[in-house]
């Protein structure tokens, strides 16, 4: 106690000191921290409060990037790109690489030209504004613990949650007391920036964030508070253990924020971070670590880091930080206390095979498919799937169900995160139609395993609340399993198209509650966006698509619920324009045409890709159900007229793939 006294006490004299000097200076630091009151009566979180614009890290401005950022074959944003680059040797002009923000219209509108200027981070009196944390209570911010410690830490247990809240009780009793006792004001309580406050602070942040779909005001500020101490810890010339956990909770904040390439680059530096202090090597750690609970702790980072490494650097399709080989084979892993890390562990070393199978130098695929390599790979994932244990598996309709909602998050990820390994180990069969043709059984295979995911996120959204609050998380097995669809409907429409088409509406009714300030939600319209300029040169003109009512019926029941449910009739839609009129139906006009001013919605993508699917299954039926490419039996192409033959609905060869990768 008289240690905890003697901190304290230090802490209180390093306020007073920070408060001199900016009286003395007569500036603050232009934090963008602003006044808040110290009530947290609240449903949810604080941040959930109306009046003042929200600072999230959605809504705030971002410059547009001067330099496009590389996307992997793992990634949502390669394949665009790709497909652009290829089209544009091809010779269709004004398809170039546009980077990674677009110059048209976007979900969102275009920035100001200026960046908004700070928000005061000074009262009138010239004392800076309180650190957010005195806007939370102490019953606030224990419940925000536990909130993190469900969403997050079950999986990634880089911190103990229980000493956190500890030190939290700590603190705000002897701020608490020091306003008591005259010591301090509510307001002069700048600079708690000690590496457990950070990491307070920064974990609810993070559940703010989660509570609030990626918006809240107060999370904002939260880590805007720790943001100097993080980048600190970043550039210093020498790594402390203790520093790599607040540094995992930075990574981990970004992600919940959309910014995916920045929570990759993070966990990059602190992987590397964990290499420089030798944590990677059995006898280096034990030099390092001497403590045996110490070890433990450390131990379950390591592998939290490695597992978060894997996974983020498959979602923006860029490496590893930390490669296998690099790894002591003999270095201790976590034990059965932490058993979603522990099977993510053998799943992350599985991806690393699977990466090495499908990213290569060349951007075009190969068009020899190694059936046996996929199998095997779809093996070792079928037999880590056996090693989940009981508890962790997804029950089936005559087991009982979860014993908690986390357990219950827990086995629909890890059931996810299978399929969607699979998705990537039997991409190559969906190239193109002949692939396709040539591979039915493992097209077959990753279709259902395509709509099987797609299945489980609709019952997950149904049922509970999970999908909502992990968004971020869930949209990424989302969009995958709906390119699979599509770009399977695509190449071999008779074959694919009627047994994917009910978790095709499906898909698109859970794509009608995605923010139009969602980065997945671009990710997505960027995609549409590429489909819809591509497919009139490549001969699919839903501009002119009597083919495509004689082949569906203006009646498709499927169809028309579809559009209904969009609630879009009579609307034009941004970038489509006189391409469809009221109905649906083209009009003749082409497409492209038309501009709303208005963002665009989920409702609007689920519109756009129904009328992409519609209008691609009416269009590419050739020999044998698949997409031909052989120039027979005739086509219409851009403005109606016969091009010589029934192509892939949206090209030849592999073309559609190049713009359904972007999904991936």
């Amino acid at each position: 106690m008289k240690s905890q006294l003697a901190s304290l006490q230090e802490q209180v004299d390093n306020l007073y000191s920070n408060l001199n000097t900016m009286r003395a200076g007569g500036g603050g630091s232009g934090d963008g921290s602003i006044p808040y009151g110290t009530s947290s009566e609240r449903s949810l979180s604080i941040s959930q409060q109306s009046g003042a614009q929200a600072l999230s890290p959605i809504s705030r401005y971002k410059p547009i990037p001067r330099h496009p950022s590389f996307r992997g074959p793992t990634s949502s944003a390669f394949g665009l790109n790709v497909a652009k680059n290829t089209l544009h040797n091809m010779g269709y002009q004004g398809l170039a690489d546009e980077g990674i923000i677009t110059q048209d219209p976007t979900p969102i509108p275009s920035p100001p030209p200026t960046r908004p200027r700070a928000l005061p981070s000074i009262n009138l009196n010239g004392a800076r504004a309180p650190d957010p944390l005195r806007s939370v209570n102490r019953e606030e911010m224990i419940r925000l613990c536990r909130v993190y410690e469900e969403e997050m830490g079950l999986m990634y247990p880089v911190l103990d949650i229980e000493e956190l809240i500890t030190h939290g009780c700590n603190l705000f009793d002897f701020i608490d007391a020091a306003v008591r006792n005259g010591l301090a004001t509510s307001n002069n309580n700048q600079g708690i920036n000690d590496i457990n406050s950070c990491m307070l602070k920064t974990v609810m942040a993070i559940s703010m964030i989660i509570e609030g779909c990626g918006q809240s005001d107060l999370a904002f500020r939260l880590f805007e508070s720790v943001r100097e101490p993080a980048d600190r810890a970043l550039h210093d010339e020498f790594v402390e253990v203790k520093s790599l956990p607040f540094l995992v909770l930075v990574a981990i904040y970004h992600f919940h924020c959309d910014e995916e390439a920045l929570a990759w680059r993070i966990i990059g530096q602190v992987a590397r971070m964990s290499i420089e202090l030798g944590l990677h090597r059995r006898d280096s750690f034990f030099k390092v670590v001497i403590d045996e609970r110490e070890r433990m702790a450390i131990t379950k980072l390591f592998w939290s880091i490695y597992v978060l490494d894997r996974r983020w650097s498959f979602g923006t399709g860029m490496p590893f930080a930390l490669q296998d080989s690099d790894i002591d084979p003999n270095l201790p892993e976590p034990d059965g206390t932490v058993p979603y890390l522990h099977v993510m562990i053998a799943y992350s070393r599985i991806g690393s095979k699977v990466w090495r199978s499908i990213c290569s130098f060349s951007p075009t695929p190969s068009m020899t498919i190694n059936t046996e390599e996929l199998d095997y790979l779809d093996y070792q994932i079928s037999q880590w799937q056996k090693t989940i244990p009981p508890h962790l598996q997804l029950p089936t309709a005559s087991s009982p169900p979860a014993s908690s909602r986390a357990i219950h998050r827990l086995q629909i990820l890890l059931y996810l995160r299978a399929n969607q390994m699979r998705i990537l180990i039997y991409r190559p069969v969906l190239h193109s139609a002949s692939a396709i043709q040539e591979h039915v059984r493992h097209a077959s295979t990753v279709v259902e395993f395509a709509k099987d995911t797609i299945r489980a996120l609709t019952h997950l959204n149904q049922t509970t609340d999970i999908y909502r609050v992990q968004q971020v998380c869930f949209n990424y097995f989302l969009i995958s399993a709906l390119a699979v669809i599509f770009l399977a409907s695509c190449h071999a429409p008779v074959t694919f198209s009627s047994i994917c088409r009910d978790e095709f509406y499906m898909a698109l009714d859970l794509v009608k509650g995605f923010s139009n300030k969602s980065f997945v939600a671009k990710r997505l319209w960027k995609t549409i966006k590429g489909l819809k300029e591509v497919a009139p040169k490549l001969g699919l003109c839903p501009a002119s698509n009597n083919h495509l009512n004689g082949t569906l019926g203006a009646d498709d029941a499927h169809s028309s619920a579809a559009l209904a449910m969009a609630g879009l009739a009579g609307h034009e839609i941004t970038g489509l324009g006189a391409g469809f009129d009221t109905n649906g139906h083209g009009s003749g006009q082409g497409m492209g045409t038309g501009t709303v001013s208005s963002p665009m919605t989920g409702n609007q993508m689920s519109y756009e890709m129904t009328h992409l699917f519609e209008a691609a299954l009416g269009m590419g039926v050739g020999h044998n159900g698949y997409g031909a490419s052989n120039g027979m039996d005739g086509t219409l192409g851009v403005g109606g007229e016969n091009v010589g033959g029934v192509g892939p609905a949206f090209g030849e060869g592999d073309e559609l793939f190049r713009q359904l990768r972007d999904l991936f």
